[in-house]
């Protein structure tokens, strides 16, 4: 089975909506990126479904501190890196 990486690029109005689709179509194995205005939104009710979470370094600003531990922040590198590794993404917007 094939692994899909999700880069969640929502507005912050529609943070909440994608989410719950996410919820839905998401698998154990797969990685979610947090990407924008989506990080502003972040509670620990929101990704504690997700096993594997991220944020860009850059915009680790918007993200809530208490959230820091539970998510890996990345840089641009290892951001490339961690696409590479995926054949499918799927960017929810």
């Amino acid at each position: 089975m094939d692994h899909t990486l999700y880069l969640i690029q929502s507005s912050a109005s529609a943070t909440q909506t994608i989410l719950a689709k996410l919820k839905q179509i998401y698998n154990p194995h797969d990685h979610v990126v947090f990407l924008g205005e989506s990080v502003a939104m972040l509670n620990q009710i929101d990704i504690e479904q997700f096993s594997s979470c991220y944020c860009l370094e850059t915009e680790q600003v918007l993200l809530n501190p208490d959230l820091v531990s539970s998510l890996t922040i990345l840089d641009y590198a290892e951001f490339a890196d961690l696409v590479l590794q995926f054949k499918r993404c799927i960017s929810l917007k």
